[in-house]
């Protein structure tokens, strides 16, 4: 199976498809995007390993039950703050879509039908739900700036914005190597943690994930350009520690 660059491009065309269709294609549509997932060794690695300890039951508990205050009638969908746990989350909503254990009817009604058209309810699904996972998986493989940060940019230093711009470019050698997917993904979820704490300025988390990552390289004797600055950044960061 194809695990370039023209996988991913498929997974977002899917996503787009799903937005831009009519209400009654729309559970054939979530097939076809489910399809580009399993067709992509890349993203099908990556979501086997977020789902693997992902406790989806206690998820639904928390983000399905809620009903905003003074309404007997409209829920409203939740998502977890972590993105990982919110990909993990809307991954497996759109199996049970796609599995029929999740009425997509009864699910719109339950949780975005506001004015009596279905139609609306699915815009409102698309745009609350398939967008958000267009957007966030782009972000974490396609080059973009992964959904991580709670800072806006101008208030990361600049030792950390410079370790992220580092992850970032480790990211996207990683990314186009010719390695084996389990070790893209694995690194990809080290990095996408290390660019994370990096943008909230979290020095115990960074040099954690940056030893993990070193030991992690040696392990699989993986090498690029960015590896040896970011061993270069643990040891400044050990410093202030």
């Amino acid at each position: 199976m194809d695990t370039g660059r023209e996988q991913i491009d498929l997974f977002l065309h899917r996503c787009d498809e799903v937005m831009q269709s009519k209400f009654i294609l729309a559970e054939s549509k979530i097939s076809e995007l489910l399809k580009a997932i399993a067709t992509s060794d890349l993203l099908y690695a990556f979501f086997r390993d977020i789902t693997k300890d992902f406790d989806y039951a206690a998820a639904q508990a928390k983000y399905m039950n809620y009903a905003p205050y003074g309404s007997s009638k409209q829920k409203k969908l939740l998502f977890p703050d972590d993105s990982l746990e919110k990909l993990a989350f809307i991954f497996c909503l759109l199996v049970d879509i796609d599995k029929k254990t999740l009425d997509l009817n009864w699910f719109l009604q339950e949780y975005f039908y506001e004015d009596g058209s279905f139609y609306e309810a699915f815009y409102s699904f698309c745009n609350q739900v398939i967008k958000p996972f267009r957007n966030d998986v782009k972000g974490l493989f396609h080059g973009g700036v992964a959904p991580v940060s709670k800072e806006a940019a101008g208030e990361i230093s600049e030792k950390y914005r410079h370790l992220a711009q580092i992850a970032k470019k480790e990211r996207e050698t990683v990314y186009a190597a010719r390695i084996s997917d389990e070790i893209k993904v694995e690194a990809m979820l080290l990095l996408n943690a290390l660019v994370k704490s990096a943008e909230e300025k979290d020095r115990i988390a960074v040099a954690g994930l940056l030893s993990g990552y070193k030991y992690f390289i040696l392990a699989k004797g993986w090498k690029s350009s960015t590896c040896a600055e970011l061993i270069k950044e643990l040891e400044k960061v050990k410093e202030s520690l």
